[in-house]
């Protein structure tokens, strides 16, 4: 008998791996869980600017905000924020902020004083140097938990190749002298957010001949896979953009090409300058923010390349961290009316997840690129400052209806725990909801008309019921589910599941437990 239950126990164990019994989003990046649509129309989510988050640094009006990298304190529970006033040596300061909206200068003067401070919140200077977004490393990989992976040239890497005989350039340094080439990847680290030192040597582009990477350089870290992922530029000018990725931070796979101009880009030159991605949904997939960047021109290049234009966003997507899309190509952050902020460029760095809202923080400029301090000295205002774009949770794709009435049918799932939930704006309509067999037979007590209809109701967290059936008696069978809404937008479906293929439609319905989890159940 005791056997026979450890044999019960093991078959429960393999009929519902845990990762499937707990609930996962369904975000509407596209189409493809779905099997029949009627009168649907896929959109672009609409981010709000946010106006009142204006921030510049007070110490430096002729100086814009770089990078900004926000996140919320665990300890504290306040906002916080690191960025640079210039791209170039890059200059950390810090702010804090209650809500995330009205931000303030934050003085570390006195834990840290120091004789090169330049105002009461400057972190650190790194001469000749750049970077990206701050890394918040979730396994503090070598200790650290903040990372800025940047470049450094100049004077600093020509002293240090000279001294190093196993520096790359080390050879060049001793013979030519200093070159404009001689540079190297550097990371700038902390523990705090606060303190911050530089690292050099071998890490993330030690003794690289063939990567030399522009900033901005991005990360995150893929879930699903266990791996820090890089997103950058191939070269320095080079405007597309790769990832590369490392399960230690020491040791790294080549470089992937992820995204260029493609057939589709035709109405004029243009380059993909960054991309910040962040995981979204809960483990439904990642999104990466793409800095568009538009430099057609009337006028001949009379540079390496084209090198003045103005800089949107798109939105990327991507179920694994491994392979991007573009979505629908069009602005995801729109440029404002001159002469508002981010009138001609909008970059944005970092997001930040609430339980209502997503916050978009970004570059905000009213100089094009390659303009911008041209533009500066001829104003007697800061011509780039922080930007805020809020967005609903889970709004980055939503499903609306072209008239009235519209209706869709998922493809064939089975339920783990009986629950699903839906996020829609239904203020002034209604979302109806109807589960079938596979064979698309509505199941009895779970049709349309039995349904508690979401009506009048705008919720992120809508719990989907039936009057007189309950979901714990569909579990682990086949299933679709139904909706039909008028004047609604549908933004996520959440419940714990598995999207069936047909052979795990047999074994079910064979009364046998589903095999090892498909390898691309996203």
């Amino acid at each position: 008998m005791r056997f026979l239950f450890i044999l019960l126990a093991l078959y429960s164990f393999r009929f519902c791996w845990a990762d499937e019994c707990t609930s996962r989003k369904i975000l509407f990046f596209d189409l493809w869980k779905l099997d029949s649509w009627e009168n649907i129309e896929l959109r672009q989510g609409e981010a709000t600017w946010i106006e009142d988050c204006d921030y510049h640094d007070p110490s430096f009006a002729d100086s814009g905000i770089y990078f900004p990298s926000v996140w919320i304190d665990t300890a504290t529970k306040q906002w916080r924020m690191v960025y640079s006033v210039k791209w170039s040596p890059l200059t950390l300061m810090a702010a804090s902020s209650q809500d995330g909206v009205v931000w303030r200068p934050m003085s570390v003067a006195a834990s840290s004083p120091r004789s090169d401070q330049l105002a009461p919140n400057h972190l650190l200077t790194v001469p000749s140097g750049s970077g990206g977004g701050v890394y918040r490393d979730p396994l503090r990989t070598d200790g650290y938990a903040y990372r800025i992976f940047g470049r450094q040239s100049g004077k600093p890497v020509f002293e240090r190749a000279l001294k190093d005989p196993d520096h790359h350039w080390h050879q060049i340094a001793k013979s030519e002298g200093e070159k404009r080439y001689i540079e190297e990847g550097i990371t700038i680290v902390s523990n705090d957010g606060l303190k911050w030192e530089v690292k050099t040597g071998k890490h993330w582009n030690w003794q690289a001949e063939d990567w030399y990477p522009e900033p901005p350089v991005f990360m995150f870290w893929n879930m699903s896979k266990k791996q820090h992922v890089m997103v950058a530029r191939p070269g320095w000018g080079d405007r597309r953009q790769c990832l590369r990725t490392s399960r230690d931070l020491q040791s790294w796979n080549d470089p992937e090409l992820q995204f260029q101009p493609d057939s589709i880009d035709t109405a004029g030159p243009m380059g993909m300058y960054g991309m910040p991605v962040v995981p979204v949904g809960g483990g439904a997939g990642y999104v990466g923010l793409l800095w568009i960047f538009h430099n057609s021109s009337s006028e001949p290049v009379r540079s390496f390349n084209q090198f003045y234009g103005t800089m949107d966003a798109q939105l990327a997507y991507s179920y694994d961290g491994v392979r991007f899309f573009r979505g629908l190509r069009e602005p995801f952050l729109k440029l404002n009316p001159i002469p508002e902020p981010g009138c001609t460029q909008i970059r944005p760095c970092s997001v930040v997840e609430t339980d209502d809202f997503v916050f978009i923080y970004s570059e905000g400029h009213r100089g094009a690129h390659g303009r911008e301090r041209a533009e500066q000295r001829r104003s007697n205002q800061p011509l780039a400052s922080l930007m805020l774009h809020r967005l609903r949770k889970d709004g980055w794709m939503y499903l609306a209806s072209r008239g009235d009435w519209a209706r869709l049918q998922t493809k064939p799932f089975v339920l783990r725990s009986p629950q699903i939930s839906i996020n829609a704006a239904a203020g002034y309509g209604e979302v109806q909801f109807q589960l079938t067999d596979e064979a698309s037979k509505p199941l009895q007590g779970f049709s349309f008309d039995q349904c508690a209809p979401m009506q009048a109701n705008d919720s992120t967290n809508y719990q989907i019921k039936w009057k007189d059936a309950n979901l714990a008696d569909v579990l682990d069978q086949p299933l679709r589910l139904e909706i039909k809404f008028r004047q609604a937008n549908i933004y996520s479906l959440e419940m714990a599941h598995h999207f069936l293929d047909a052979h795990d439609m047999w074994l079910l319905k064979d009364g046998k437990g589903l095999p090892e989890r498909p390898r691309f159940d996203y």
